[in-house]
């Protein structure tokens, strides 16, 4: 019985992903997309950003992130980019819900790029895992580099955005436009802990840094004088959002 039992997990674990990989670029499909948007009562804008997952809490759905860019009138390259999350059959691609963020989304003097949805297990209380959501942008200054990704946290049964911009990785640089450079790279990940602050589970923000020189050393441009460092800290929730520590805000929160 217990083989059988076993037998019968890996065969369903086997047709879910089959099935997410059957539906893995459906949202490449121009065609999809629309149908999708539209009945979310959106039309598809020239300048957006889309992705597309499995929905990890129902594996019969699948969730689309979509981000338009809303332009200033009469000021086209001035506007903000709003996002709308979408779950759909993708079978027969029916809404079955639709939750649209009301704030804007963090674009002013670096571009967002990109966005990724991270359905990682945020199972930020016993009945309600949260969905992630990551930017990734970067600067156009070629003396000073710069590029990050932040996470933000979507409760999607309550429609609202537990987790603001979040600066999850950054890479930075001063450099003399040559060889010479000061550079730090810094990653985080994050764990969800057993203590709970207002009934909603505690994360754990760790983070590596790295920090070094690129110099010429025999005629090659290397990195020397390496440095590296750990930082931790906890998100605790205060019944609206997840907050980021004073001492650490500066640096994390974009």
């Amino acid at each position: 019985m217990q083989k059988i039992i076993k037998i019968i997990f890996k065969i369903s674990g086997l047709s879910f992903v089959l099935s997410g990989a059957a539906y893995a670029g459906l949202c490449d499909d121009h065609q999809v997309v629309s149908k999708v948007l539209k009945q979310a009562k959106i039309t598809k804008a020239e300048q957006s950003l889309i992705h597309c997952k499995s929905d990890p809490v129902d594996d019969s759905t699948m969730i689309m992130a979509y981000a338009q860019w809303i332009s200033v009138k009469d000021r086209p390259e001035e506007g903000e980019y709003y996002l709308d999350l979408i779950k759909f059959k993708p079978e027969n691609l029916k809404v079955v819900d639709h939750y649209r963020v009301t704030e804007p989304m963090v674009s002013d003097a670096i571009s967002l790029d990109s966005i990724e949805l991270d359905t990682a297990n945020y199972k930020v209380t016993e009945s309600n895992r949260a969905l992630g959501l990551r930017l990734n942008y970067s600067g156009h200054s070629q003396p000073n580099p710069f590029s990050m990704q932040l996470l933000n946290l979507y409760d999607l049964k309550n429609k609202k955005q537990i987790l603001d911009s979040l600066i999850v990785t950054r890479d930075r640089a001063e450099t003399d436009m040559d060889c010479n450079a000061d550079a730090e790279e810094r990653t985080s990940t994050l764990v969800m802990q057993k203590n709970q602050t207002k009934k909603y589970t505690d994360i754990l923000v760790n983070s590596k840094i790295k920090r070094y020189q690129m110099q010429i050393v025999a005629e090659e441009c290397q990195e020397v004088n390496h440095q590296f460092n750990q930082q931790r800290f906890t998100l605790k929730f205060d019944g609206n959002q997840y907050q980021i520590p004073q001492s650490y805000k500066d640096e994390y929160q974009y």
